[in-house]
């Protein structure tokens, strides 16, 4: 017969009775009652999930607690089901919830979420949809920087401190924080210049719009001068010498034709006034702008063969990807890099 402590041990426990409940300590019941609804819903309910009427942001909370408490077949569905659902593989998703049109902060949890799972389709998509609206202009960077660092996503690290070192005004200043294209650099610029410029009817200057100033860490200051001292190095190795292509087969004067042409073409484009409007550290921007050029010199379609040309250009585009790729590499913090080498060149010694 089992003794009265022992009874009492097992009256107390966890989960043996109503009044004695298993306690999910950090959760919240709408959290909880997310994971259930997934669990007993019967399949005609759960197809709402496989509708552009789906609520994603449930369906992101259902993945978020079945990583937590490891129910791997059901955060198989529901990654696939959130990756349908953003994609829009079942139509276009709510405008609140469509990636063109969310905010940064969104975008920080769908990527955060992605990452914890493993889920590389839902990852990639959200990293280049962020990515493109980072080179709009449309969201700020500066939201970007320290998840892109924590992350090592490097695509997303080099787009947003090459955007962040492009929207860096006077004294260092990395502009404000609300996402949109009217709060882009260039825009505050103009908004600015009206508000100090001409008067209205009423002859008072039209206020600018108000707006929060972004905040940097002293390590993503260092990043951005590391970036700038390395972009403007490598613009002056890209203008320096054109793109090489290879010998197409026919053409019989390429090296002194062809290649003679298309190195003076490169040089007189590189420093010409559309190419150099854009900042020294603007390389993809430079690049762009010589590609707009060299697609109708005259130059060109003159002297080289048609398919040399094309082979130039397609030498162009090729420098243009791959300094895309490279990005994140110039935004190494150097001087914590030189400070390790020190250290480690005086532990030697």
């Amino acid at each position: 017969m089992p003794s009265e402590s022992h009874a009492l041990s097992r009256n107390i426990l966890e989960g043996c009775s109503d009044e004695n409940p298993i306690r999910l300590y950090g959760e919240s019941a709408e959290r909880f009652r997310a994971l259930l609804s997934v669990i007993y819903d019967l399949p005609l309910q759960l197809q709402v999930y496989n509708t552009p009427a789906a609520n994603v942001d449930r369906l992101l909370t259902i993945a978020e607690v079945t990583i937590k408490y490891h129910f791997v077949s059901i955060e198989k569905w529901a990654f696939d089901a959130l990756y349908n659902a953003i994609s829009g593989l079942h139509g276009p998703p709510q405008e609140r919830y469509q990636l063109g049109h969310c905010s940064s902060a969104w975008m920080k949890r769908l990527l955060e979420v992605a990452l914890l799972c493993g889920h590389t389709r839902l990852r990639d998509y959200v990293v280049e949809r962020w990515v493109d609206r980072i080179a709009a202009r449309d969201l700020r960077p500066v939201h970007a920087l320290e998840f892109a660092d924590r992350s090592g996503i490097k695509r997303l690290q080099g787009y947003a401190y090459y955007v962040q070192l492009l929207e860096m005004g006077d004294g260092f200043d990395p502009g404000a924080v609300e996402d949109g294209e009217q709060h882009a650099r260039s825009r505050l610029a103009l908004a600015e210049a009206a508000a100090a410029g001409p008067t209205g009817d009423n002859g008072n200057a039209s206020p600018a719009r108000a707006r929060t100033p972004a905040a940097l860490t002293s390590a993503q200051r260092r990043r951005l001068l590391s970036g700038h001292w390395s972009l403007c190095r490598l613009w002056e190795t890209l203008r320096a010498s054109a793109p090489k292509s290879e010998r197409p087969d026919g053409c019989t004067y390429h090296q002194h034709g062809c290649v003679s042409t298309w190195t003076q073409v490169w040089r007189d484009v590189g420093a010409a006034e559309p190419t150099l409007n854009h900042p020294p550290g603007d390389v993809l921007g430079r690049l762009r702008a010589m590609e707009e050029q060299l697609c109708t010199h005259a130059d060109l379609s003159c002297a080289l063969t048609p398919l040399c040309r094309r082979l130039a250009l397609m030498a162009l585009k090729s420098t243009v990807r791959a300094v895309e790729e490279s990005l994140a590499g110039h935004f190494a913090d150097l001087t914590r890099e030189s400070l390790l080498v020190k250290a480690t060149e005086e532990e030697t010694s």
